[in-house]
């Protein structure tokens, strides 16, 4: 294990992913989901106000930011609404319901009736793909599973916003808890460039190196810890100081990292809003996790 972290193999690690087959697959896959959601909005027949109904897709995570390690992951989507029970509920809502006469924050704090939506569009969503491809609703979103059709698997994240927020705070919902959590997605994408610039652009390097070793980790059945995910090995890295990571020869600015996450006080972490609050929320891990996590990472180098 230790040869595949030689100073040449961390060079490699820190490098992008070509994007040409994924830009490729990212196209088909968006092409999908605006044909399935037409059919959508045409299952309801003639609809009197068609903007309400309006639902963004757009992408998300490491493929948008340069952090991206594998041209056969998984892409994250997100559909996102401004107005979830009219838009969500199509049982209940779509004929009863005046918008105008509605408290907007009650309608964007109901996230349950997303629901009702993911399973009228995953049935038109299915006709779309053959039988090699599965279907699996988790805790994060829907998980379409189409390795042997296009040598992916896509997320897609449902969540509701308020379009007078400036802040672009996103409310994700969990399909599974019935639950909702919010992100500030503007803030992650900001300061996570603001980090990559004020690091001489180390700091995406880096994620892209300890992305590929929890790869490499589970792959070699190191750790079976699945949680382990991208947000958290980015939320890691986010926490090394600035003056720890502009070297010119990123091998050495990563044994530095390991060093200074090893014995630093992790509780301490800040999210990418500045603030400590839930800061491995998105990775849904705890303290012990990130340890191991961290341990295993002091074995291998």
């Amino acid at each position: 294990m230790a040869s595949l972290l030689s100073k040449e193999q961390i060079k490699k690690f820190s490098q992008k992913v070509s994007k040409e087959k994924v830009q490729e697959f990212y196209n088909k896959i968006l092409s999908i989901l605006h044909h399935s959601l037409d059919d959508f909005y045409q299952s309801f027949g003639n609809l009197s106000n068609i903007d309400e109904y309006t639902l963004k897709i757009f992408p998300m995570g490491d493929y948008t930011n340069d952090t991206f390690i594998d041209d056969s992951g998984e892409l994250e989507i997100v559909f996102a609404s401004c107005n979830p029970q009219l838009i969500l509920n199509n049982r209940l809502y779509l004929d009863k319901l005046n918008l105008k006469k509605q408290n907007k924050k009650e309608i964007i704090s109901n996230a349950g009736t997303f629901d009702g939506f993911i399973e009228k569009f995953l049935e038109i969503l299915i006709q779309y793909f053959t039988e090699k491809t599965f279907f699996l609703l988790t805790e994060e979103g829907l998980k379409v599973f189409c390795y042997k059709e296009y040598g992916f698997k896509v997320l897609i994240r449902f969540c509701t916003y308020d379009e007078e927020d400036k802040d672009a705070i996103l409310e994700f919902w969990n399909p599974i808890k019935k639950l909702t959590k919010k992100v500030n997605l503007f803030l992650y994408n900001e300061n996570m460039n603001l980090k990559d610039k004020q690091t001489n652009g180390n700091y995406k390097k880096l994620v892209r190196i300890f992305k590929n070793i929890r790869k490499t980790l589970l792959i070699n059945k190191m750790t079976s810890n699945s949680k382990l995910n991208k947000y958290f090995i980015e939320l890691l890295v986010y926490n090394i100081p600035n003056e720890l990571i502009k070297d010119e020869d990123i091998t050495n600015d990563f044994f530095k990292s390991i060093n200074y996450l090893y014995n630093c006080n992790i509780l301490n972490f800040k999210s990418f809003d500045n603030s400590n609050y839930n800061t491995f929320s998105l990775a849904k891990i705890d303290y012990f996790s990130i340890k191991n996590f961290l341990s295993l990472l002091q074995k291998v180098i």
